[in-house]
């Protein structure tokens, strides 16, 4: 009976003792996930410094943000349509953030088209004369480009189009045929005439270049249009031969020989026209 007793004691405590325990644990679980709760409150997000480099300027941020396009809005950068970031605006950064203006704009370029030149031929005009009909012009045209810069470098030129701005007018030359003339009375054969400008020398004491005196019907003349040894009619001077040359007749130019300083003088400078003889 006595140990019955016991026995009964015994299992009352430990019935108090385990209901004892199952009351407190809720209690430890519950003030643990509260003091949890409350350390993660405590705790602070990660702050960054970042540069952001923008318009010719290095700003420094402190932020808290991850991607590019969220420190952008803090820091409240607009960005143009073709503007674009390194790094992208969708990725998270380092420590660096850079902003490239992008700009397109549409420039010409003018460039000048040659004329065509039509040419007829006309009894009018002695063989080696011309004559201008109608005036050639320059035609215009312009290519149009797109260039794209960053931050204010060119970085591509793209070609668009082509434009003709102005059609060019062809230029009409008559070209003469004629090869006789009158002279002095009589008819003048001729394989062509040139104009050309014509001064005077006289006696210098040297030879010509032919190696010959000069003497009146000498002329000298630039080999490279009229060669030594032609024969020519000019205008004003009469039937000549090409014999000599100067340093200063180059191109259409002719020097014809006078007997005297006078007369040289009273010839002056003059344009003139020269036949070329058969």
């Amino acid at each position: 009976m006595e140990s019955h007793k016991h026995f009964l004691q015994l299992l009352s405590v430990l019935i108090m003792v385990a209901a004892l325990m199952l009351f407190m644990a809720p209690e430890e679980m519950r003030v643990e996930g509260m003091y949890a709760v409350k350390s993660a409150e405590l705790v602070p997000k990660t702050v960054k410094l970042v540069e952001v480099e923008v318009d010719g300027e290095i700003l420094k941020i402190i932020t808290k943000k991850d991607l590019v396009k969220e420190v952008l809005a803090e820091t409240k950068i607009i960005l143009g349509d073709a503007d674009k970031t390194e790094p992208e605006l969708e990725k998270t950064f380092d420590n660096q953030i850079k902003v490239i203006r992008v700009t397109k704009k549409q420039v010409e370029k003018k460039k000048y088209l040659a004329f065509p030149t039509e040419e007829k031929k006309s009894a009018d005009l002695f063989k080696g004369e011309t004559r201008i009909l109608q005036k050639g012009e320059r035609g215009i045209e312009k290519d149009i480009y797109e260039v794209i810069t960053e931050n204010g470098q060119e970085v591509a030129r793209n070609f668009i189009r082509k434009v003709l701005v102005k059609e060019p007018i062809k230029q009409v030359v008559a070209l003469g045929t004629r090869q006789s003339a009158y002279r002095d009375g009589s008819s003048l054969d001729f394989k062509e005439v040139h104009t050309m400008t014509a001064t005077a020398y006289t006696h210098t004491g040297n030879r010509t270049a032919t190696g010959i005196w000069p003497k009146v019907g000498i002329v000298a003349v630039d080999p490279r249009v009229i060669p030594l040894g032609t024969r020519l009619y000019v205008d004003g001077y009469g039937y000549a031969t090409a014999a000599d040359v100067g340093g200063a007749i180059k191109g259409k130019r002719i020097d014809v020989f006078m007997e005297t300083r006078a007369e040289c003088r009273q010839w002056g400078r003059r344009p003139v026209q020269v036949f070329v003889l058969q």
